[in-house]
C-alpha cells in the first residue's frame, strides 16, 4: 500500500479570526485523491449593511496539494444565499497548514476572499485554523 499523506481523513476545524470573540468550528474531509469537502454551521448573521439578516453557505468543495511531507496547501469554495434564496456571493478559502508529527492535528494561516453574487471581489478575512482528527479509535 502506498503511504498516504497524514492530512487524509476527517477533521474538526477551529477557526480563529482576530477581532472576533471566540472561535468558529467547521468539519472537513480531505481525501487521498486531493479532494476537500468542508461543512459550515448555517445560517450565519449577515454583515452589517448587507440588506438581509441571514446567510446560508453551502458545503465547500476544493483541493489540497502537499508542499512536503507535513505541509499542505488548501483551496476550497462555498456559495452563499440569503434568507430569500438570493445569491450573496462566494467565499474562496486558501490556507497553508502543517500536520503535527503524530498526524492527529494540523494548523496554519488562512485567507477568505469574498466576492459578491456577480463575482466582484468585496474583501478578505485572514486568520488561523487548527484541526484535530476525528477518529473511531480516539476522541474527536
Amino acid at each position: 500500500m502506498v503511504d498516504q499523506h497524514p492530512i487524509v481523513g476527517s477533521w474538526r476545524v477551529s477557526v480563529q479570526i482576530p477581532g472576533i470573540a471566540g472561535e468558529l468550528t467547521n468539519l472537513a474531509r480531505l481525501s487521498a485523491d486531493g479532494g476537500i469537502v468542508v461543512a459550515f454551521p448555517s445560517p450565519t448573521p449577515a454583515a452589517p449593511g448587507s440588506g438581509h439578516k441571514l446567510e446560508y453557505w453551502t458545503s465547500a468543495l476544493g483541493e489540497w496539494q502537499a508542499s512536503d511531507a507535513d505541509t499542505v496547501r488548501l483551496l476550497f469554495v462555498s456559495l452563499g444565499a440569503d434568507e430569500t434564496g438570493a445569491a450573496v456571493g462566494t467565499h474562496t478559502v486558501t490556507a497553508s497548514v502543517t500536520v503535527d508529527s503524530t498526524g492527529t492535528s494540523w494548523s496554519g494561516p488562512f485567507q477568505i476572499d469574498i466576492s459578491d453574487a456577480t463575482g466582484v471581489a468585496t474583501g478578505e478575512i485572514n486568520g488561523t485554523v487548527s484541526a484535530t482528527r476525528i477518529s473511531v479509535s480516539g476522541s474527536a
